[in-house]
């Protein structure tokens, strides 16, 4: 659960092309021109897991490939090696982003660019309870994830060595 919980949010954050439209657009047409692949995207990654019941974060990290539409290869690399792969082919029908319609999207400005994602879909409501994009000013590339849990839980995931084709 946990898994499906970061990979849904790693998507949404550098997939950001499945929302359209909210009220700062310049900013949000602009986060998806730097991060968005026309084909693929290939990342390191490095997370940060925090719960009520852990003494101090987990730390984790790996790789993650992309493939438009809908594939997806998420490698855990340390401390323990394990590999996902959406390919589209899931017993209940291909994989979908969220759109616009599944979250309250709001734009905060500060130092970086916030783009906070609140589910309103009933089934993203029982996984995340926040979803929060830090994105560079000057250049709108996506810095970090931040995934707000249910239970007092968060994930931070920060992206590194992201190339893009």
């Amino acid at each position: 659960m946990k898994m499906k919980t970061h990979l849904l949010a790693a998507l949404v954050a550098l997939l950001a092309g499945a929302f359209s439209a909210f009220a700062q657009e310049d900013v949000w047409e602009k986060v998806k021109e730097v991060n968005m692949p026309k084909e693929s995207l290939q990342a390191s990654w490095h997370r940060l897991y925090s719960s009520p019941l852990l003494q101090e974060p987990m730390e984790s990290e790996g790789t993650v490939l992309l493939q438009q539409p809908d594939q997806v290869r998420w490698e855990t690399l340390k401390p323990i090696q394990r590999v996902t792969v959406l390919d589209g082919k899931e017993p209940k029908g291909k994989f979908r982003l969220p759109t616009e319609r599944d979250f309250k999207v709001k734009v905060l400005e500060g130092d970086t660019y916030t783009v906070q994602l609140d589910p309103v879909r009933r089934d993203l409501k029982q996984l995340v309870g926040q979803i929060s994009l830090t994105v560079e000013k000057n250049t709108y590339k996506l810095l970090k994830v931040t995934i707000l849990g249910l239970d007092g839980d968060w994930t931070q995931i920060e992206f590194t060595n992201v190339v893009k084709k």
